[in-house]
């Protein structure tokens, strides 16, 4: 059986030796654009209900395409001053889509009800020259630190480009008691804007809503991760980068208030222009326990896995658990991988 397997993979290496491009994608995808809005927001502010409205409109329009992030200003879900956020802000609320396009949150560029969906629409069909996708997922079963992957490419070659990779942290329903998490609300009572369609409802709240939930918080931040992309872009080269979060390193480890609420947001940004050029978003996946070897995940470790393997470092589609495929523990999935799976399916 041993020898019949060695021969096997010698059949399987043979055909696949010189045809092997582990870091670059096929056919040239065109990326997905999904852009960034951030709003500027805090519960002190009797106006940035609008941002509340904009926000859950943007939800429910783009669904899991929907990358929003809020910054709390002087309220119980604060965690930078002013003066380190992203984008200079001249007044509550505002929003920036992609770090450049200044809007309100609700009304986009002009005075449209719930104008921001089609802004964001809008920007949405823009070329853009850089895909990203993202994963996450809880390093061990207690739930203390979160490993961020990102992959990212680009479309052209670049010789001195400036491009870094950010992550987020973001949680959803956060709520509490005290001041700091009431919202003042000035639509109350508003009569002008009982017949507006999406903020009509607040009308009809008090001055000072209690007991809200609010989503989209950032709760911390990578910043610009220096060295994440290299300055000289290789065309629909795949670029990986990690980052961790540690939940009792972030700014206000409180606003963890549920564990299953959170997820990570990954943008590419360009320190020259300011932009963020795509961005994407993910869930965090439970802590598994890895087997090495076992690409296909089905416990056990098998020729199956060898040929799986293959496959992905040939086409980078192949669907396949990276983790359990790097044997090596070199972040990467190449032949070297499954040379260790071999030695491991043969007892060496």
């Amino acid at each position: 059986m041993k020898k019949f397997s060695k021969l096997l993979v010698s059949f399987l290496l043979g055909m696949m030796a010189f045809t092997v491009n582990a870091t670059t994608i096929k056919d040239n995808p065109v990326p997905v654009h999904r852009p960034l809005i951030e709003e500027y927001t805090g519960t002190w502010c009797g106006w940035c209900v609008r941002g509340l409205v904009g926000m859950e409109l943007l939800r429910q329009e783009f669904g899991d395409e929907f990358i929003g992030v809020a910054y709390h200003n002087g309220d119980a879900m604060e965690i930078m001053a002013s003066n380190n956020f992203p984008s200079r802000v001249s007044g509550f609320p505002s929003a920036f889509i992609e770090r450049t396009y200044q809007v309100d949150p609700y009304y986009g560029s002009g005075n449209t009800s719930g104008g921001i969906v089609n802004y964001m629409k809008q920007v949405a069909t823009l070329t853009v020259n850089a895909g990203i996708e993202v994963s996450a997922e809880w390093t061990s079963e207690d739930k203390t630190d979160i490993n961020v992957h990102v992959t990212s490419y680009f479309t052209e070659d670049e010789s001195n480009a400036s491009y870094v990779i950010e992550v987020m942290l973001v949680a959803d329903d956060l709520y509490g008691t005290g001041s700091g998490w009431n919202q003042t609300n000035y639509y109350n009572d508003y009569t002008a804007y009982a017949s507006d369609p999406y903020l009509a409802p607040w009308v009809k709240k008090p001055y000072t809503v209690t007991g809200y939930h609010f989503n989209d918080v950032i709760v911390g931040t990578s910043r610009s991760i220096t060295g994440s992309l290299p300055k000289a872009i290789v065309a629909y080269e795949l670029y990986d980068c990690d980052y961790t979060f540690t939940l009792a390193n972030l700014p206000v480890p409180s606003l963890i208030q549920n564990k299953d609420n959170l997820r990570v947001v990954a943008i590419v940004y360009n320190t020259k222009t300011r932009k963020a050029i795509n961005a994407n978003r993910s869930f965090i996946d439970d802590f598994v326990v890895s087997i090495p070897g076992d690409s296909d995940d089905d416990g056990n470790v098998t020729i199956a896995d060898v040929v799986l393997t293959i496959d992905y470092i040939m086409d980078n589609e192949t669907p396949i658990n990276l983790t359990n495929a790097d044997v090596n523990g070199d972040g990467i999935t190449t032949i070297a991988d499954v040379t260790a799976i071999i030695d491991i399916i043969l007892g060496n």
